[in-house]
């Protein structure tokens, strides 16, 4: 009935959109985005996109405590910003608190076959890695973490799971690699790209993008796949879901 996200929303291209789709099912959602500019482009994606969800925004954020009350949510929930937090198990602690029944985070997956060549890019390239720590990209600690603060692990959920290597531009790398070739490698053409704005987002409105929409389910066969091995191999993300024993 009632859940929360933060701090921040992680690299989703669209600020605020991931607990959208719960504030579509009647969910009350609650965001923690500390830029104030984040937040207001959020509240004008959930205006436009989820005009009768109950919902709202924090830029309340002190960077240790969260603005809420313990066992406030039914949900308290994280994607793609832990890993870059300086104190990542002191903010788990805080997801657990204001949660009475469900933690739910999403972080890089470093088992991504694509991995090693994306960090043997920024290397090369000479651009600081910017992901935060390698050591929280994968679930192990997340599970032993929960585990101490009292939770029971419920799922480990590969996500994200496309043929592709996770954020490797095979063009770029090759022009860094060997800059003779530059001006042959490959890069997708800007006018091919996929652009969205706050006011047209093809996840929420698949009759408006048939094209889109059948494009996502042919690639989502490693994805709808039972078989976890391979999964973790192509997700460029992993879940972890745990669950309050006693439940607040």
């Amino acid at each position: 009935r009632r859940v929360f996200e933060g701090p921040g929303d992680g690299m989703t291209g669209i600020t605020g959109i991931n607990s959208l789709a719960l504030g579509l099912r009647e969910t009350e959602v609650h965001l923690l985005l500390p830029d104030p500019a984040r937040a207001e482009f959020a509240r004008q994606v959930w205006a436009r996109h989820a005009p009768r969800a109950r919902f709202a925004i924090t830029t309340e954020w002190n960077g240790k405590q969260l603005p809420f009350n313990d066992g406030e949510f039914d949900l308290a929930w994280n994607f793609n910003v832990m890993t870059r937090q300086t104190d990542a198990p002191g903010i788990l602690a805080e997801l657990c608190r204001v949660s009475r029944r469900y933690v739910l985070l999403c972080v890089p997956n470093r088992s991504n076959y694509g991995f090693g060549l994306h960090r043997f890019h920024h290397r090369v390239a000479g651009q600081p890695w910017d992901h935060g720590s390698v050591d929280w990209m994968q679930p192990e600690p997340w599970e032993r973490m929960l585990t101490d603060l009292g939770l029971r692990i419920q799922e480990r959920i590969w996500l994200d799971c496309p043929w592709w290597p996770d954020i490797v531009d095979v063009g770029q790398l090759m022009a860094d690699l060997f800059p003779p070739l530059a001006k042959f490698a490959h890069r997708a053409k800007p006018e091919n790209r996929y652009r969205w704005t706050a006011d047209d987002l093809p996840y929420f409105r698949p009759e408006a993008f048939p094209h889109m929409h059948d494009r996502m389910a042919r690639l989502a066969f490693i994805e709808d796949s039972r078989l976890n091995l391979i999964k973790r191999c192509f997700a460029h993300h992993v879940g972890v879901l745990a669950v309050q024993e006693r439940p607040c």
